[in-house]
């Protein structure tokens, strides 16, 4: 797979808290609505970060090169979504909560900085509580996992993406829901 298709899915999936969550069925009044777009400082931020894996992939596709270029020929097209494209987008998204101060000293991302993230300039209170319930319970989550497995260098980015997935489909059940 070449390193521009991953960077590809890489920026979709980053791209996925950019677009509403609405599932275009009509339905009663929703408990809240989901942003249309992310703030401009977030979307400066994602930019920046893919920029900072867009090296590190290229480092990393140029050491593989030296090492076997027969591995490079004889890999197939992707059918689904691999472990390490999944990585790649959980390191991205581990970039921006770093860059945006939503991580606490041991770089785990925070209840504050998560709710600071995604509720940035929603004015709705209803996507708001439904940011800061989904962050709370989706950091219980991610500590459980935590304590349970052996730490890694990858274990951040693998975090990352579990705990946006988690929030983002959590608000995304809270939201599309009826009064």
């Amino acid at each position: 797979m070449s390193v521009w298709h991953i960077l590809i899915q890489v920026t979709l999936i980053s791209s996925t808290f950019l677009i509403s969550s609405s599932q275009g069925a009509v339905a009663p009044k929703k408990r809240c609505q989901s942003p249309a777009v992310a703030p401009h400082r977030i979307e400066k931020v994602i930019a920046e970060c893919q920029d900072e894996i867009k090296l590190a992939i290229l480092q990393e596709a140029l050491d593989d090169l030296e090492e076997s270029t027969a591995l490079l020929t004889a890999r197939k097209k992707r059918q689904i979504f691999s472990d390490d494209e999944r990585r790649i987008a959980g390191c991205l998204l581990q970039c921006v909560y770093r860059k945006v101060r939503a991580v606490d000293e041991s770089g785990l991302p925070t209840r504050e900085g998560l709710v600071r993230l995604y509720a940035e300039g929603v004015r709705e209170h209803g996507y708001y509580l439904a940011t800061d319930e989904a962050s709370q319970q989706c950091l219980q989550l991610a500590h459980q996992h935590r304590l349970r497995s052996e730490p890694s260098g990858k274990q951040s980015c693998d975090l990352a993406y579990d705990i946006f997935e988690c929030i983002s489909n959590k608000i995304s059940e809270y939201c599309s829901g009826s009064d």
